[in-house]
């Protein structure tokens, strides 16, 4: 193997290696979001909790569609618990979204 095949091969490597790093940042919610507004919750036992509403992307037609679709920005909710995971909740819910988490 020559030296230029060597050097494009470990280009190539390491592109495919960032490509699949930005993927898993994204899929792990490690990427900043675009948040929206922030608040609090205050839970029944005297714990504020975070709150946040960004917009979440998705596609109108993901299934069946010989082209993806347009985007589709919506806004959605995510209160934060002790453990510093974020859950989904609607915006006037997320203190039921809490609770639903100790049980």
């Amino acid at each position: 193997m020559g030296k230029a095949r060597r050097r494009m091969l470990w280009i190539l490597g390491i592109m495919v290696a960032l490509v699949a790093a930005y993927i898993a940042a994204w899929q792990w919610d490690l990427l900043p979001r675009e948040v929206i507004s922030t608040g609090t919750v205050q839970t029944r036992d005297g714990k504020t909790l975070k709150t946040r509403q960004f917009y979440r992307s998705t596609r109108q037609q993901a299934y069946k569609s010989p082209a993806p679709g347009r985007l589709k920005r919506e806004a959605v909710w995510e209160v934060q618990l002790p453990s510093g995971r974020w859950v989904d909740c609607d915006g006037d819910d997320c203190l039921a979204a809490y609770e639903k988490t100790l049980k």
